[in-house]
């Protein structure tokens, strides 16, 4: 009798362990799938009808797309979910690009672009808001420095604010809802810099990819 009282408390006993551990698996996988996922949006700058700045027959939109997709890969790689705005010769509105990113609630989002100058102009440079969050100014920098690594002609800084007006903003800085870099990598009025463009471009877009992907990591880290 006392053998077989035992047993049956050991039932309820039992049934209460694999509940505890049924629930405790559920709390996990729900707290997992409340948890925001990681992603970067790249915007290929311009496209469509809007063919950006033109140096002779080379279209800045080209280049752009160009490096996007290349950069894409790269992220993809090393196991980051990545959205863009174009795939393709689409033209979109920029009001249009930034809600493909605020939709999409991604981490951080990135616009590349050529520049351009009719004085003789020349580097890669990155542009952030003109009261940039330290993440802003992390991916920036990040990115920058990669690029010094990847044959650029030469660095000339990370810069806040609109190039005409310092206490403007780019548009995909001021209206995307997590924080955004606009790169511009080299001007298409640049020979050389074109040169380095062609000659570097899959280094370009694995330097571009480890400055995403290094200020990712400091951001989980936080």
């Amino acid at each position: 009798m006392k053998l077989r009282h035992k047993k049956w408390i050991l039932y309820p006993v039992s049934a209460l362990a694999v509940l505890f551990l049924v629930l405790l698996t559920v709390g996990i996988v729900y707290r997992e799938s409340l948890r925001p996922e990681i992603s970067v949006c790249l915007d290929a700058g311009h496209g469509g009808e809007d063919c950006g700045a033109t140096y002779g027959d080379r279209l800045e939109k080209d280049d752009n797309l160009r490096l996007t997709l290349l950069v894409r890969d790269e992220l993809e790689a090393n196991g980051i979910k990545v959205y863009l705005t174009r795939e393709d010769d689409t033209y979109l509105t920029l009001a249009e690009r930034c809600q493909i990113a605020n939709r999409k609630h991604c981490t951080l989002f990135v616009a590349l672009h050529r520049n351009s100058s009719d004085s003789g102009g020349s580097g890669v440079e990155m542009w952030v808001k003109n009261t940039p969050s330290d993440t802003e100014w992390a991916l920036a920098e990040n990115m920058l420095s990669a690029l010094e690594d990847a044959g650029i002609s030469k660095a000339r800084g990370v810069k806040s604010g609109y190039a005409k007006n310092a206490d403007g903003n780019y548009y995909v800085n001021a209206h995307t809802n997590m924080p955004s870099c606009l790169a511009e990598i080299g001007f298409i009025t640049s020979d050389g810099d074109n040169a380095l463009f062609d000659e570097n471009l899959d280094a370009y877009a694995t330097a571009i990819a480890k400055g995403i992907v290094e200020t990712l990591g400091s951001m989980t880290e936080e």
